[in-house]
């Protein structure tokens, strides 16, 4: 069993200024925070230091209507400073220490915080935590969960077995590459003639017509407003667009947007327009369509017709599986939720059969990325929702010689455009086999 004594913990907060703005809910986001944080940890007895990165987002992990959009970016700024403080001098096993942050954190944050961003802090740590796990063992992120070296096995939840959670981390290969999921926002440009004036001019694409002819995307995810007049002409005219690719698959996100009495309403018009055949023919599922306050109150509506998977409703460790007694088909995974709590879960959906899809929140080229594509691929998701290189900076906030150093190393994830690193898309896939190196996302 690894077990680590935590020596200090520390974050610092980089500027992040979006090259496009993105809709979170009420909120549009033109300039926030990027998390990073760096964990010294004694791993069986040899001292080791673990780094990891997140973005701070509005109106996601708190969704509080009385709070500003700044003031929900504050609640994980919160979060990170409580679960750092938290986390030093502690010692013992990986999973029984991220537990425990996440109950001290969830103590020590303002009354009222939602679980989602009272666990933003402590899902930061834990993966500083692997990273220190994996550089210890001098193995990268895949063969780390492989073997489980996080000590998942000794501490499994009550609906798991040892015999499921064996048998899914016996199935993690290295890292190949990934297909890439594109997020169509509330608001996002669809042609050119959408296309702001003031819009950036750095070669890379802006709307939907031009990320399809650059990149090949194959896989799209649209978010909806929850309501059904205007989330259907809208997808009227992305599905004109997405008709003529081929071998396309479609998601919807409504990030808790809908009633259920207007959901039915959606469903039954998307179930009869011709015109949103191209979109109704590749779908796979709608993501989070009822608030998380109630989503899982009780089983999921007769009569849906659709699989529904959760992702808000993923705030504790234990609600995929009450997600799946309640009817609900699968669940998201994000390493801002927890990156053990993804392992735990792609092992119960394997055992029932369940979606396991993966979202990024928005992480942008870099160390962010790096661990959350990391942790998708060993999860052996289909398609990753990989949006942050579209709307969030191309690793702001680093020095020029970090940036430097992590497009020589990894030269197969990233290229030059202009003056900027960004991703290196062929076909819709980003070829991701420089993640197979000591530590959890490598350099």
């Amino acid at each position: 069993m690894t077990r680590l004594r935590i020596l200090a913990a520390e974050w610092e907060k980089r500027t992040v200024t979006m090259r496009l703005p993105f809709q979170f809910g009420t909120a549009v986001m033109h300039r926030t925070g990027e998390a990073w944080c760096r964990v010294t940890a004694l791993v069986d007895g040899r001292e080791i230091t673990g780094r990891s990165a997140q973005l701070m987002v509005p109106r996601w992990f708190d969704k509080r209507l009385e709070l500003s959009a700044e003031d929900t970016i504050g609640t994980s700024r919160e979060s990170v400073r409580v679960a750092t403080q938290a986390i030093a001098g502690q010692e013992g096993p990986l999973p029984a220490l991220a537990r425990e942050l996440r109950v001290v954190a969830s103590d020590r944050m303002p009354a009222g915080t939602p679980p989602l961003a009272a666990g933003f802090g402590p899902a930061l740590v834990e993966m500083a935590l692997i990273d220190a796990v994996c550089r210890a063992a001098e193995v990268p992120f895949w063969r780390a969960a492989r073997d489980d070296l996080f000590d998942l096995a000794a501490h499994l939840p009550a609906d798991l077995s040892r015999q499921a959670l064996a048998a899914s981390l016996q199935r993690i290969g290295p890292p190949r590459s990934a297909r890439l999921r594109h997020t169509i926002g509330f608001d996002a440009p669809l042609v050119p003639d959408d296309v702001a004036a003031d819009a950036p001019r750095d070669g890379l694409p802006v709307c939907l017509a031009e990320v399809i002819a650059a990149h090949g995307i194959t896989a799209f995810k649209i978010k909806l407003k929850g309501d059904p007049a205007e989330d259907l002409n809208r997808l009227r005219r992305i599905a004109t667009l997405l008709a003529p690719v081929t071998d396309r698959t479609v998601t919807l996100d409504a990030n808790e947007q809908y009633a259920p009495e207007a959901f039915d309403e959606f469903l039954a018009a998307l179930a009869k327009d011709r015109a949103l055949a191209p979109i109704r023919d590749a779908l796979r599922f709608v993501e989070q369509p009822f608030d998380r306050t109630t989503a899982l109150s009780g089983p999921v509506p007769d009569g849906i017709g659709v699989p529904l998977v959760i992702d808000e409703s993923d705030d504790h460790d234990d609600a995929f599986a009450e997600a799946l007694d309640r009817g609900w088909a699968g669940t998201s995974i994000k390493s801002c939720k927890g990156v053990l709590r993804a392992l735990l879960n792609a092992a119960r959906a394997r055992e029932a059969e369940a979606i396991l899809s993966a979202e990024d929140l928005t992480c942008q080229p870099g160390l962010a990325w790096q661990q959350d594509t990391a942790m998708a691929s060993a999860c052996g998701v289909p398609d990753m929702e990989r949006n942050g290189h579209h709307f969030a900076g191309g690793m702001q906030g680093a020095p020029d010689d970090e940036v430097t150093a992590r497009l020589a190393v990894h030269d197969d994830i990233y290229k030059w455009v202009e003056d900027r690193p960004a991703l290196g898309i062929s076909e819709g896939r980003v070829t991701i086999r420089s993640l197979d190196q000591p530590g959890f996302g490598g350099i």
